[in-house]
């Protein structure tokens, strides 16, 4: 974390009256929420782009944005995964 991030939680914690531990707990929360719903979505590496984007969760965070995953990426890394799996062997 840096100067600038450790002086807003300082902020907030004084004008809510919260701990500093909790406005950084309240901060994270929306992308540990998106971390762990993705993290539960299974899939077998061979998904065509249809049943990809049937899967796929897009979230929308207030005053940040749109979160969203392209299938492009999904296959990027599922050919780096199997790539690296290929060169274990």
């Amino acid at each position: 974390m840096d100067k600038r991030q450790r002086t807003l939680i300082s902020e907030l914690s004084r004008k809510y009256d919260l701990s500093e531990r909790q406005v950084i707990e309240i901060t994270n929360s929306p992308f540990e929420f998106i971390r762990s719903t993705i993290s539960n979505i299974k899939f077998n590496g061979d998904e065509t782009e249809e049943e990809f984007n049937n899967k796929a969760k897009n979230f929308n965070i207030p005053r940040i944005g749109k979160m969203y995953s392209l299938y492009s990426n999904f296959k990027k890394i599922n050919d780096a995964k199997l790539k690296k799996r290929r060169s274990v062997e």
